[in-house]
């Protein structure tokens, strides 16, 4: 599924028809912005939905933290300073293995160096939106002094 663009997949789940894709690219070439970005901009679908679909073109799962009890033992795994450097969030650990919640697919994360720092064997990733990873990382890590100040 990698190969399809993320258009063609909204299009294939229904989500979206050819007129807005159009519509879309038409603006992208404007703007520069993904053509998600334009489609949840123009509330064509929502956030969660766009992300769904960039879990499968690239082939990860999603997952919806508002859902999802985060495992206090899994946030301990990862310091938060690492946590915030690469925008994710320890989620659970499945025997050897820390699950950890990305917001942006196309990050190079250093998963083997976690894995490392973390004590465990293996990291395996799932794909939030970036506002659900932010988020949870304030509630399970706190807010920065310069969060806490806006």
């Amino acid at each position: 599924m990698g190969h399809w663009h993320i258009g063609e997949i909204l299009i294939r789940k229904k989500l979206i028809d050819w007129e807005q894709l159009e519509d879309a690219l038409g603006e992208q070439k404007r703007t520069h912005e993904f053509v998600g970005e334009i489609l949840v901009r123009k509330q064509r679908i929502p956030r969660f939905l766009l992300y769904k679909a960039l879990a499968e073109r690239h082939e990860i799962p999603f997952a919806d933290l508002s859902h999802i009890h985060i495992d206090e033992a899994a946030i301990r795994r990862v310091p938060q300073s690492i946590a915030r450097k690469y925008g994710i969030i320890p989620v659970e650990i499945r025997g050897r293995t820390l699950v950890i919640g990305i917001g942006d697919p196309t990050t190079a994360i250093p998963l083997n160096e976690i894995a490392s720092l973390a004590k465990m064997d293996a990291i395996h990733t799932v794909l939030c939106t970036p506002e659900a990873v932010r988020t949870a990382t304030a509630v399970h890590y706190g807010k920065t002094t310069l969060e806490a100040e806006l």
